[in-house]
């Protein structure tokens, strides 16, 4: 790791330049940074500068949505790109040029190699599921968002992205299959911003694999509609 990604990681003399009245990290830094999480098994994605969306024209997708002002497009666009990146991955050579030059925020896949990350709203939420789950939460990266955690994790099965339920209450949601998650050193445009955990970065340590949601106390959805799917037998099919 050079002394510019360490500095990075340890959230110090951060390598930043301004562009206009916010502040981004240098290109040329962050493709390497997005290179070096992809040999990782992480896979980065380029999103808007202050914001949180998908940037398609620096992955080279004609962004309609953003022609047509139709946010049905917007929410196929960022699921269907996601879920087909997540099994079509990116190289090196598709990574360096989608950040080659980019001056926005960055997000990270999930789904890739069974990643699934827990994206807690809140302190709150996810302080009271760390209580019951302190050796995972040790052992696996973890990143601090502007209101809440970002946990990742990889599942022996297939997940996908859905709502995060603790006991009786919606902490956040599960970002898998079909979804992304704003990373570090990403930087909103309140100034807000995300970084890893001291030693809980992903070039510290490995994520820990679950069984899924259950073996965490989680589920995707209400307790009760969790009981009422069943009952209905529904979320399963028939093969042809």
């Amino acid at each position: 790791m050079n002394c510019l990604t360490t500095a990075l990681l340890a959230n110090e003399d951060r390598p930043w330049v301004r562009y206009g009245l916010s502040w981004r990290m240098q290109p040329e830094v962050l493709t390497d940074y997005a290179l070096r999480l992809r040999e990782r098994g992480y896979i980065c994605l380029p999103l808007r500068a202050g914001g949180k969306h998908l940037d398609l024209a620096a992955m080279e997708y004609d962004p309609l949505h953003l022609q047509t002002l139709r946010k049905d497009l917007k929410e196929l666009a960022f699921n269907s790109i996601t879920f087909q990146l997540a099994q079509k991955p990116p190289d090196g050579s598709d990574i360096a040029s989608w950040f080659r030059g980019f001056a926005g925020n960055v997000g990270i896949l999930g789904g890739f190699s069974n990643l699934m990350i827990l994206d807690f709203d809140d302190d709150a939420g996810y302080r009271a599921w760390r209580a019951d789950h302190e050796a995972i939460a040790n052992g696996t990266p973890i990143a601090k968002s502007p209101s809440g955690f970002h946990v990742y994790l990889r599942t022996r099965e297939p997940m996908v992205s859905s709502s995060l339920h603790f006991g009786l209450r919606r902490v956040g949601h599960v970002k898998a299959l079909g979804g992304y998650v704003v990373g570090s050193p990403s930087v909103l445009r309140d100034g807000s911003s995300y970084r890893w955990l001291e030693n809980q970065s992903p070039f510290d340590i490995e994520p820990q694999f679950v069984d899924g949601l259950g073996s965490l106390s989680l589920r995707p959805v209400s307790l009760l509609k969790h009981h009422y799917d069943r009952l209905l037998k529904r979320g399963f099919f028939e093969r042809q």
